[in-house]
């Protein structure tokens, strides 16, 4: 996972004050590239589908035969791992695609921390699970004259142009129906705490009290939340109080994309609510009530999950990944639990014929500290994507530029520091991989062209990182890694 930049002053200076090896749970610094690297893209989920041409790289020239290049990798890796920065508690698995041949290992079947990297997982059982092009549906029922009710969906990408749209649409509805509508109401005058004086906001007071506000006659509407998709949010085991709601939100049914708050589920409503006053309608959020069978008024159907998965890769959104891990339970029958979700990716994988050993999966977004992968299970991952004939439901992942590409977008571009200093600037563009960023890991997972042509899967995971050395110093020498798998250097 990548910790955002929506941390609070107090939460930070905790993380000072207690230091990184006791408060796990403090967000990166805003100076951290690869976090500024992703603020444009947050909160854009629903319109945010990377190019695939991106990915003509995967048909570069062949410089020299399989053999070579294959041979060339086994021979310089091991010189590539002993980096200061890099620590001693590294996985590192590369594995030839064409042939199946592991060409270079370290530790691979060894259960580490993937950080977000643990989102290869929840990409590939998502789509697995179901079509790459469902889509996800957000309703508004009626409960009766003056009163709705707006059903989470599971829509991870939900934008606040899908919660507008369908204000528009159940206001018309209620507009034209009066036995719908909400009584006209007159609220009572009141006096403002605050008001404009000679040009001056001044405070009210006994002796110069501001104006009387007269509210004129509206109407309306009480808006409820169903959000009952998924139960009562609950934390997995690894997953720290102080995570929320700065690193990841509890996982509700409704949210608004990037918005990171308790309650995502009130948050959406409540920009429902104020969207209903363009349309004629005064909306005020209520809380919670259960939607039946009640009459629809409107749906909204957000993006493909197709989509979804890739901004989620690009942009390591852990919301997106905590939704995406229920929606796979519910897919394959199962209620929406923890539990539940990591059986359902657990059957998966085992579908998959991926090496379940020493695997533990507590969340689908790398968040928890329980989560342990192995370095063989993510290239065995990674070489049924590369298997588009096999598995084209994961085509997304990796042919449809899901993951970054190296040196060029979303975790992995240039403003994130990656691919874009001697000697791994060579590399840009010939790779796509899924980055992984704690305070004490970084992983890097993906497929690389090598210098053959052909496709490499590698992973390469640290934990325990020297805290000597900053976060970027770490990856930048886990890009010369990877560099060497596409033979640059």
């Amino acid at each position: 996972m990548t910790y955002r930049r929506f941390a609070t002053p107090t939460v930070v200076a905790l993380a000072v004050c207690l230091g990184a090896s006791t408060f796990i749970a403090a967000p990166a610094s805003a100076a951290d590239p690869e976090d500024r690297a992703v603020n444009s893209l947050i909160g854009k989920g629903e319109g945010l589908s990377p190019g695939a041409d991106e990915s003509a790289a995967r048909s570069a020239r062949a410089l020299v035969s399989s053999a070579s290049a294959n041979a060339r990798i086994t021979r310089v890796l091991p010189k590539r791992v002993t980096y200061k920065s890099v620590g001693k508690k590294l996985a590192v698995n590369v594995v030839d695609i064409d042939s199946g041949a592991r060409l270079w290992t370290r530790r691979a079947n060894k259960p580490f921390l993937p950080a977000s990297n643990m989102k290869i997982v929840t990409a590939i059982t998502a789509l697995r699970s179901m079509d790459p092009d469902k889509r996800f549906t957000t309703r508004v029922v009626s409960l009766g004259k003056g009163k709705v009710v707006i059903v989470g969906g599971g829509d991870a990408t939900l934008s606040r142009f899908g919660l507008e749209k369908l204000a528009r649409d159940t206001a018309a509805a209620i507009n034209a129906r009066p036995d719908l509508l909400p009584d006209v109401t007159t609220p009572a005058p009141y006096r403002p705490a605050t008001c404009i004086r000679k040009g001056k906001r001044v405070k009210s007071t006994k002796k110069k009290p501001c104006p009387l506000v007269r509210p004129s006659a509206s109407r309306t509407v009480k808006v409820f939340v169903d959000d009952s998709l998924y139960p009562s949010p609950t934390r997995p085991s690894g997953w720290r109080s102080g995570y929320e709601p700065y690193v990841v939100r509890p996982v509700r049914a409704l949210g608004i994309d990037g918005s990171y708050t308790n309650d995502s589920s009130a948050g959406a409503a409540a920009h429902f609510a104020s969207a209903l006053k363009s349309h004629g309608l005064n909306g005020t959020y209520k809380g919670r009530r259960a939607a039946g069978t009640a009459e629809e008024l409107s749906s909204y159907d957000g993006a493909k999950l197709s989509d979804q998965v890739k901004y989620m890769l690009q942009v390591s959104e852990n919301n997106v990944a905590e939704m995406l891990f229920r929606n796979t339970a519910i897919a394959r029958g199962y209620e929406a639990t923890w539990g539940n979700s990591t059986r359902a990716a657990q059957e998966i994988l085992t579908e998959l014929g991926v090496p379940l050993a020493n695997m533990s999966l507590a969340s689908g977004s790398g968040v928890s500290r329980n989560d342990r992968l192995t370095a063989n299970s993510l290239t065995t991952m990674l070489q049924r994507v590369a298997n588009s004939t096999d598995y084209p439901e994961l085509s997304a992942i990796y042919y449809g530029g899901g993951m970054p590409l190296a040196g060029r977008s979303g975790t992995l571009n240039y403003t994130a520091g990656r691919f874009n200093t001697s000697p791994t600037r060579c590399a840009a563009g010939k790779l796509r991989a899924k980055t992984g960023t704690l305070f004490d890991t970084v992983g890097l997972s993906g497929l690389a062209v090598g210098a053959d042509g052909r496709l490499k899967a590698f992973s390469v995971l640290v934990n325990s990182r020297p805290q000597r050395f900053t976060p970027l110093a770490t990856r930048r020498n886990v890009d010369r890694i990877a560099a060497t798998v596409t033979g640059c250097y």
